[in-house]
């Protein structure tokens, strides 16, 4: 099934001109989905998904962020909408205009994941020290055994 809208079969006999522009629209669609999907690949794949050496760019959203960086950008998400919504609110009453304000906002909430949703190097600056795991065999967690006595148990009861 095709997302393309098909034209009646007596249009395009009346008007010989459809079937050609028709033919174009498609043969432009299909030009335009194949450029984009070969962008895609000749630019994101070796940016995002490259496995052999490690980019920035990719490093910048998958690196781990630390629990006061995530502690850090929530209160900063928090902080920048709600002054953002405050500095919209007002100045869209003031100049009486709704689209003034969800503009504001809008741009309130672009520069805000701009902001927080990156794993900025300030968002890691204290980085979880984990153990390896050769050294975690070595040295298993101990066992807590559990001692429950009956006595302790009927005393309880009473």
């Amino acid at each position: 099934m095709s997302l393309i809208p098909r034209f009646p079969k007596h249009l395009d006999e009346d008007i010989p001109s459809v079937k050609k522009e028709r033919n174009y629209i498609i043969l432009l669609i299909y030009k335009i989905k194949s450029s984009l999907v070969s962008l895609f690949r000749n630019f994101a794949d070796p940016i995002l998904f490259q496995t052999s050496s490690p980019s920035r760019f990719r490093d910048l959203f998958t690196s781990p962020m630390d629990w006061q960086g995530q502690k850090l950008a929530e209160l900063w998400m928090q902080v920048l909408l709600i002054v953002f919504a405050v500095v919209a609110f007002a100045t869209g009453y003031i100049m009486g205009s709704f689209r003034t304000m969800m503009l504001i906002y809008a741009g309130g909430v672009v520069f805000t994941s701009l902001v927080t949703v990156p794993n900025w190097p300030f968002f890691n600056r204290h980085p979880l020290k984990w153990l390896d795991p050769s050294e975690a065999e070595k040295h298993p967690k101990p066992q807590q055994q559990v001692v429950a006595s009956k006595d302790k148990k009927k005393s309880s009861k009473k």
